[in-house]
């Protein structure tokens, strides 16, 4: 009021006006501030926060750019280009930044926090773990730094002290707190309560509901084809894409229109050209923003938006709290609810989502008659024929396998997996290899746990193609909980390796148990963390029926509803026809 036209004034009012999420007000604030100061490096980097937050990461990224050729040492500018770099998927790129800023301002939380999430997406976690705990020295109250830490800390399999950092994280998703982001929280606790409070609140912080102006769209006629946008980052070598490629390709063209909104990497592997040839239209969404995402998709016709992504990295839920088309739903990439209002449904089946737990759920349920999981049965036949010298394993006794992220492992389950082997003579624990920190700490464990650290065997990396024949390899694959082997659970079934799961509360923690009962194995299904050891030790015990399990398991390839691809199509697509039908009579 008394100084309209004070550069300082408007460029702090625009930064006052980004944190309460009126951006655009906050934009016109620093465009003024920026026609009347000129070349001041300090407005420049606020106006390309502003930019950034509209999701105008090209001007953002020109305005940071011009900033720092004024002010080289500016070290907010530096942050800020780090931070559209990882959103861009750049996270290497991204960590040069956040590292020139952090010796500009080595005590700056908000970057170390920033840095720590580049470092644990690249998986190195032990980088992560160091810059999270610093952040937490200095400024405790950053949003979601606690959950993230913990995530560090699951993914190092570093248990010390652990559990009273989950009470505290629990308390506080419990009062509405940003203490974890929804997706590492599965993995953490089994809870579906849980799951549906850290999701809520990540959907009021992160992308709350936008009154968007829904485009005109074309009357839509009876018999026309139905226009379904899948919309992804992982449309390439990636789980999602492996278990889904099938489906694709099965879809009734007559009926049903394919468009893949791909917001991932740009990658030319063998599935994103397998992907590429089943879709109508392939088109890359990674530069524009989540307004034109949902404006394009009017564009196009979309009848039904399909979410395979959650809140999985480089989601974007902000696609979907703008409705992208009439009907959305959220299916297979994210294990729990999305909490968005605007997500219409979640695809499910009665074992993942019983009755009585829709309660959980912002979504109305869509069970599926089998499972909710599709596979592909046309998946590469294995490359290499591996021996157990070859794989690191003894040869004799029973390998007891788990091929899970290790931030699935948790103190409890490992106790389990370490009573198994000191019960079944000469066993070996068979899992996936993670950073050395992981290994050295998991070794620690089986030591302190009466157990021999070399009866646990690491699997490194190898492609696809090599990994699934170590398969034959393996006597009984161990589940993980509360959050479950997933396509990893899909691969050991299709690859006759019997699964043995206990069965939780919430819906990641309820989809091994969905898997083995639509292989026609339910006799895989602990109702205990007991039964679960007593069960494992049983058929360790008894060759044979190890045999027949897996003999069974191969010959129901062509019956078990798990693998009936055809099947599994046709019901989604009644579902997805019924969907169109309610939304078109209102």
């Amino acid at each position: 009021a008394l100084a309209p036209d004070h550069p300082f004034v408007l460029t702090t009012r625009g930064v006052i006006l980004d944190a309460l999420r009126r951006h655009g007000e906050a934009l016109a604030c620093h465009d003024k501030a920026h026609a009347l100061a000129g070349q001041e490096a300090r407005a420049i980097a606020n106006r390309a926060e502003c930019l950034a937050l509209l999701d105008r990461r090209a001007e953002a990224l020109a305005d940071l750019d011009r900033a720092l050729a004024l002010a080289p040492n500016l070290a907010a500018a530096w942050a800020s280009r780090g931070i559209l770099l990882a959103a861009a998927g750049r996270y290497d790129e991204a960590l040069a930044h956040y590292d020139r800023a952090m010796q500009l301002r080595p005590d700056d939380a908000a970057t170390l926090n920033n840095r720590g999430l580049a470092h644990a997406t690249l998986g190195h976690h032990v980088d992560a773990l160091a810059d999270f705990e610093r952040a937490m020295q200095l400024d405790p109250g950053i949003d979601y730094l606690a959950g993230q830490r913990l995530n560090a800390r699951m993914a190092l399999c570093d248990w010390t002290g652990l559990q009273a950092q989950i009470d505290d994280v629990a308390a506080r998703i419990e009062k509405g707190e940003r203490a974890m982001a929804p997706f590492p929280a599965l993995a953490v606790f089994d809870s579906p309560e849980l799951a549906r409070r850290a999701a809520e609140t990540w959907v009021r912080d992160r992308c709350p509901q936008v009154a968007q102006a829904v485009l005109p769209r074309a009357p839509k006629q009876e018999g026309d084809r139905i226009v379904l946008g899948y919309y992804s980052a992982d449309f390439h070598d990636h789980a999602t894409a492996y278990l889904m490629a099938e489906f694709f390709e099965r879809h009734d063209k007559r009926r049903f229109e394919l468009i893949a909104f791909s917001f991932g990497r740009d990658v030319d592997d063998a599935s994103r050209r397998r992907l590429r040839a089943a879709f109508d239209r392939f088109i890359d969404v990674r530069e524009l923003s989540d307004e034109a995402v949902v404006n394009l998709s009017a564009e196009l016709g979309v009848d039904i938006a399909i979410d395979l992504k959650g809140f999985t990295l480089e989601s974007r839920p902000g696609i979907f709290a703008r409705r992208a088309a009439p009907v959305q739903v959220s299916w297979l990439g994210y294990p729990g609810t999305t909490a968005i209002p605007a997500m219409d449904y979640v695809i499910a089946d009665a074992v993942i989502v019983p009755e009585g737990d829709e309660r959980h759920y912002s979504e109305k349920v869509v069970r599926l008659p089998h499972t909710y999981q599709v596979t592909d049965t046309r998946k590469p036949a294995p490359t290499r024929r591996w021996t157990r010298q070859e794989a690191g394993l003894p040869e004799q006794g029973v390998v007891f396998c788990c091929f899970n992220n290790a931030y699935k492992i948790t103190p409890e389950r490992f106790q389990t997996w370490m009573r198994i082997l000191r019960r079944v003579e000469g066993s070996v624990l068979w899992l996936f290899q993670g950073e050395p920190q992981a290994i050295a700490n998991l070794r620690r464990e089986a030591s302190a746990a009466g157990v021999d650290a070399d009866r646990l065997v690491f699997a490194g990396f190898v492609p696809l193609a090599e990994h699934l024949g170590r398969y034959a390899l393996a006597d009984v694959f161990l589940d993980t909980g509360p959050y479950n082997a997933h396509t990893t659970a899909s691969d050991a079934l299709w690859w006759g390796v019997p699964v043995i799961t206990h069965v939780g509360e919430a819906f990641a923690g309820r989809v091994a148990e969905s898997l083995l009962r639509a292989a026609g194995l339910p006799e895989g299904v602990a109702e205990s963390e007991q039964v679960y050891e007593d069960l494992a030790v049983e058929w360790a015990g008894d060759q044979g029926r190890l045999a027949g399990l897996r003999e069974r398991l191969l010959a129901q390839r062509e019956s078990a509803p798990l693998f009936d691809v055809a099947g599994t199509t046709g019901a989604i697509e009644r579902a997805f026809s019924e969907m169109v039908r309610r939304q078109r009579a209102d």
